[in-house]
């Protein structure tokens, strides 16, 4: 810097510039990662960054409604306080204490009035979805979330298993033998009685219809439409940052660490939680959404230009100049038709 443009500044005043310009020094960035990803994951991002950045860009967007569960133990606390060596501050406690499931949903308008559930966990399994099914995940759509979505909404969800609880679900091969046979009889299709359930299979995979979900015709048939996040990406969920946000206050509120409290200190932090901070992590997720389709884009022009298709041997042709750089023109090298360079 001093011999390129005469920098007169330390080391430690040239650091500070560039912190303040909003540079950091770190590892650099591997395109690896994204190569390596399965091929279907990637289809599926990118299908719903276009989709969800095509409503974005268009002139009249349709509001985005995400909803999410997570939960809290009522002796959820912070971990750090001021303390002294008089005063020892808050006591994290030994046991957990009850779990409370948490669901709710919003968007860039804050969240959904009156969408709000917290209940009670009845499990003892340290999976907390196992207090969720499809019982009371579809009667919170119908009785919280519907009468209050906005007009036309989009609705982001995951791919939990009440989220996706199929009408039309085909035999697997953990069905019946009998239940594959009825199924492919009242498709109109035929099967020899010779067969076993692995050539049933075969028909049924090969004729089976893409999953409907109960969730999605019941949101359709009130005018909204389900967009599914892909598999592995919370980073695209802006309520996974609006969780952080409020178990940070639920736990400067929890200090008595009382499981009668928990449900109150939690219903202030859901109302502490502005349109505005939302608007933030909406907006944060959005720059996730164009890196994500940029860097699908980049990525794609790398495979085209390091990946040629070699051609048969026996094709060559007399007239080809050996000295042409041109590879168009080179006998035996074409592009890449069709190479699945994504392997799960």
């Amino acid at each position: 810097m001093r011999s390129e443009i005469d920098f007169k500044g330390s080391r430690t005043s040239l650091w500070r510039i560039l912190k303040e310009l909003g540079f950091y020094f770190k590892k650099c960035k591997s395109k690896r990662k994204i190569l390596m990803e399965r091929y279907d994951i990637v289809a599926w991002r990118h299908s719903y960054v276009e989709e969800i950045r095509s409503n974005r860009l268009s002139d009249l967007p349709r509001p985005v409604v995400y909803l999410d569960e997570t939960y809290i133990h009522s002796t959820y606390c912070a971990g750090k306080c001021w303390q002294s060596e008089t005063e020892e501050g808050v006591l994290s406690s030994d046991s957990k204490g009850p779990r409370w499931i948490i669901l709710h949903a919003g968007g860039k308008m804050g969240f959904i009035p009156d969408a709000q559930l917290i209940f009670k966990s009845q499990t003892k399994s340290g999976d907390y979805h196992d207090d969720m099914n499809r019982e009371n995940f579809m009667k919170w759509i119908k009785d919280k979330l519907l009468p209050n979505l906005p007009a036309q909404s989009i609705v982001v969800m995951d791919n939990a298993s009440y989220h996706t609880v199929a009408v039309n679900k085909a035999p697997t091969m953990s069905s019946t033998k009998s239940e594959m046979q009825e199924w492919i009889v009242n498709k109109g299709l035929a099967y020899l009685p010779t067969m076993v359930k692995s050539q049933l299979f075969e028909i049924i995979k090969e004729h089976k219809e893409p999953p409907v979900y109960e969730v999605d015709l019941l949101l359709q048939d009130h005018g909204h439409k389900v967009v599914r996040l892909p598999p592995y990406h919370c980073d695209l969920n802006p309520i996974e940052l609006i969780w952080s946000l409020l178990k940070r206050r639920i736990a400067e509120k929890n200090v008595g660490q009382e499981a009668k409290n928990i449900v109150k200190i939690t219903e202030d932090a859901f109302r502490s939680i502005t349109p505005e901070e939302w608007m933030k992590e909406c907006c944060h997720v959005e720059s996730i959404e164009d890196k994500y389709f940029n860097d699908g884009i980049a990525v794609d022009n790398e495979i085209d230009r390091f990946i040629i298709a070699v051609g048969d041997d026996s094709d060559t042709s007399d007239s080809s100049d050996p000295g042409d750089s041109d590879s168009s023109t080179i006998s035996g090298v074409g592009p890449l038709e069709e190479h699945n360079y994504f392997k799960k």
